[in-house]
């Protein structure tokens, strides 16, 4: 089997979930056997000049609108691929065109229902948001399968998108274990010593529907509760970080943030954590379950996360994490919770694993793919 991974970031891009999870399943599907290769369909300057370079031995193209169609079918003639698993709204709906030329299998993976939410700082929104919103539908109807992360992404998919349930497979954002499985120290965090209980976050400290926020609202009864404890947010900009600590007052200092941190790095600072926090908010562009908690959970480290959407079943009748309200009060109870209470951090930690290895372990997971990719190659193109 032969598959090409369309994006419409570059790979490698920034250290986040967008970006990591294709890698992920790149290198899961090679060490099955299974030959890849990249297209990166970006969007400017529309005039470019295509690329080909290789990412960890892979041939990864970067096309421009131009190309989109015609360097594709270079592509094919080159490296005969079965079908085009697209990643995220933009790479669907730019490798759309071609897949629909020329008949190629194409299997559409939502990393959220952020399309939805193209130009949404704009009023009323522009054409960009409704040539968006169009091509989406049309992925939808023509994709053989469609893969989202998440139970309500799936409703929304069928309910209001008209894909047959049929054609739609939840698979979680996957990670490799094995990085936490390595044998390594906890890093070392300025700012924080060996006598501090340390609260970390993972992951963008500004995009809304994180939460954020929320986590830095409800920090003064957690440092006020728990003299010792100390907040981590590994993710940036620094200058959020800034405005955090001044919204904080007197006990901003006892807010540190990291920014610019490697996979490599951010494995060893989630085992300096004495609880992981996800504190997102109930929000429809939090239907999908995002990489964030396959970290936590990884990790092997106590959760708090707010209780919304899938979160309900991955952390609470598993016995992963800390389920809360979606509000700093609430929050705090239970960051403070963990903390004060070895026994109940040791039961949630203890349960990670297991949680980790069934929904989120690419191990597993590539199997999942395989079977959504098979599903693609026996139904053709739509």
């Amino acid at each position: 089997m032969r598959v090409l991974l369309a994006t419409s970031f570059p790979v490698p891009g920034e250290y986040d979930g967008t970006a990591m999870l294709p890698i992920k399943i790149l290198r899961a599907l090679k060490a099955r056997g299974v030959e890849v290769v990249l297209a990166h369909l970006k969007a400017r300057p529309p005039w470019g000049s295509s690329i080909r370079e290789e990412f960890e031995g892979t041939p990864s193209f970067t096309f421009h609108p131009r190309d989109w169609v015609g360097g594709l079918a270079k592509v094919r003639r080159e490296f005969p691929f079965d079908l085009v698993h697209a990643q995220h709204h933009g790479g669907a709906n730019r490798a759309y065109f071609a897949c629909r030329r020329f008949g190629w299998p194409l299997v559409y993976e939502l990393h959220s229902l952020l399309g939805e939410e193209y130009e949404r700082d704009r009023l009323g929104r522009g054409i960009g948001f409704r040539v968006n919103l169009r091509l989406e539908r049309a992925v939808c109807r023509h994709a053989a399968e469609v893969i989202v992360l998440g139970d309500q992404v799936k409703r929304v998919m069928v309910e209001e998108k008209g894909v047959p349930a049929d054609r739609v497979t939840v698979i979680y954002p996957g990670i490799d274990l094995g990085e936490y499985d390595r044998p390594g120290e906890p890093a070392t965090i300025p700012g924080v010593g060996p006598e501090h209980k340390v609260v970390m976050y993972v992951g963008s400290i500004v995009h809304p529907n994180q939460g954020v926020p929320l986590l830095i609202e409800s920090l003064p009864r957690v440092f006020e509760a728990v003299s010792e404890a100390r907040c981590v947010l590994v993710g940036g900009p620094a200058e959020a970080g800034e405005r955090y600590r001044a919204e904080l007052g007197r006990f901003g200092d006892r807010l540190i943030v990291l920014t610019g941190q490697t996979p490599d790095q951010v494995v060893a600072l989630t085992r300096r954590a004495d609880v992981l926090v996800h504190s997102r908010l109930a929000c429809r562009e939090n239907y999908s379950v995002q990489s964030k908690i396959a970290v936590y959970l990884a990790a092997g480290r106590p959760i708090v996360a707010t209780d919304f959407a899938d979160y309900a079943q991955i952390l609470g009748p598993t016995g992963a994490g800390r389920l809360t309200a979606v509000e700093p009060s609430s929050i705090a109870e239970g960051i403070v919770e963990v903390l004060k209470d070895p026994a109940l951090a040791a039961r949630l930690a203890a349960a990670t694993r297991p949680v980790a290895e069934e929904y989120f372990g690419m191990a597993r997971n590539i199997d999942r793919y395989l079977d959504v990719y098979r599903k693609a190659l026996a139904a053709g193109p739509r």
